[in-house]
């Protein structure tokens, strides 16, 4: 005891320590590490860390499995994903081949394009025309007359009296975008969607499972004693004029008037009399 309490005296002479707590709490630190018990606890205070640590890098190596399991699986899903979007396009090419030269064709009459329906293209527009309204020979039927028409064969030459004529067509009425004496533009439509078109009559919709190509309304020739009979045609509900800048011309030729009902042997109700008749074109 004496020799331990001499040998404190001489170490605080040779290193000139103070009486403050820092010094005194560093002393004590450096006489603990001489205690077996305070190496002892600091080994186990080691071996804890360690095992610590090894129970850290084995979670590690497991999440590290784990992230290399799913990089894998979602390699594997984008070769599948790639193979599929290969064979969708394969499939989708020969829907194409199949599909070459199929679909519906129809007119839309009073409008310079087709509509805007999925599938739908326009195979070129032109001038609405037929038979003049009071000629009694001659077709009944109303065409879409191309804007660039091709010439007859140059050995095509005789004239023949009784010759019939075509005729551009006017509205006799106005609505909407056009005035009374207008000429009526058309366009002919392709679906390649659709493998069949039906053109309802007094309907603005179609049936169910079917795509509405456009609505309007039916129109035809007067009714005038001594006219000519014309088909019935679909007129869009949003028609257009041909000549703009030069409206109202009044050729006449193959004129269009809107349809209306009359009652009788129509039976009213459901009809009105005198009720313009609407139409629907569809397509499936």
């Amino acid at each position: 005891m004496v020799t331990w309490l001499v040998n404190l005296t001489w170490l605080c002479l040779v290193t000139n320590c103070r009486s403050d707590n820092t010094d005194i709490r560093t002393m004590d630190r450096r006489l603990l590490l001489n205690d077996p018990n305070t190496l002892l606890n600091h080994i186990e205070a080691l071996q804890q860390e360690m095992t610590a640590l090894k129970s850290q890098v084995t979670t590690l190596n497991t999440e590290v499995t784990t992230l290399n399991t799913e990089v894998t699986t979602l390699k594997t899903f984008k070769t599948e994903v790639t193979m599929q979007r290969t064979e969708i396009e394969a499939l989708q090419n020969k829907l194409k081949t199949i599909n070459h030269g199929t679909g519906s064709v129809y007119t839309v009459w009073g409008k310079k394009s087709c509509p805007a329906v999925n599938g739908t293209t326009t195979l070129y527009t032109g001038i609405t025309g037929g038979n003049a309204y009071d000629n009694h020979g001659g077709g009944v039927n109303t065409l879409c007359l191309p804007h660039n028409p091709d010439n007859a064969p140059h050995d095509f030459h005789v004239r023949q009296g009784s010759s019939s004529y075509i005729y551009g067509s006017e509205y006799q009425f106005n609505y909407r975008k056009f005035a009374q004496d207008d000429d009526v533009p058309c366009a002919v439509c392709h679906v390649n969607t659709a493998t069949s078109l039906i053109m309802i009559p007094a309907k603005s919709t179609c049936p169910a499972g079917w795509t509405m190509q456009y609505h309007g309304f039916l129109v035809s020739d007067a009714n005038v004693s001594g006219f000519l009979l014309f088909d019935y045609v679909c007129l869009h509900n949003d028609a257009e004029y041909l000549t703009e800048g030069s409206r109202q011309h009044d050729q006449n030729g193959h004129i269009l008037y809107p349809v209306q009902a009359g009652c009788g042997s129509l039976p009213c109700p459901p009809y009105k009399n005198d009720q313009y008749i609407t139409c629907v074109v569809c397509t499936l």
